[in-house]
């Protein structure tokens, strides 16, 4: 198995994890699992496999090419919505000014209420945009 059990030669070897309908998980974090964990799924026969690493690990019986992007075999159904968060914002407007349309850094943007709060605009995903 590689050193540690986590990585070799500073490599890591995470597998992108996706539903039954090929959606990951997750979008932030993206839904990574180590090497172990998609291994021991495997085993278990809880995924599919989709691609894999060149690298293999071995046993006294048997070797396999690590897991790169693997699929449950049964959907979990997910929050329909992302948490509203500044970042998950950013994020859904590619870090770009909705306004200039400038790509900018996290640190440098904003957001803003499309109508303002004083004229009663809420904080919803309908209605802030990233500045």
């Amino acid at each position: 198995m590689p050193d540690g059990g986590q990585h070799h030669g500073g490599q890591h070897f995470p597998a992108l994890v996706l539903n039954a309908d090929f959606r990951p998980l997750s979008y932030f974090p993206l839904s990574l699992w180590g090497w172990q964990d998609a291994v021991k799924a495997v085993f278990l026969d809880r995924v599919c496999v989709l691609s894999e690493y060149e690298r293999e690990v071995h046993s006294v019986n048997f070797s396999m090419r690590l897991p790169s992007v693997i699929a449950l075999k049964d959907f979990i159904p997910t929050s329909r919505q992302p948490a509203f968060t500044r970042f998950n914002v950013f994020l859904r407007d590619s870090f770009s000014c909705q306004y200039c349309a400038a790509h900018r850094p996290a640190q440098e943007l904003t957001f803003d209420h499309v109508i303002p709060r004083a004229r009663g605009g809420r904080t919803t995903w309908e209605n802030v945009v990233a500045a």
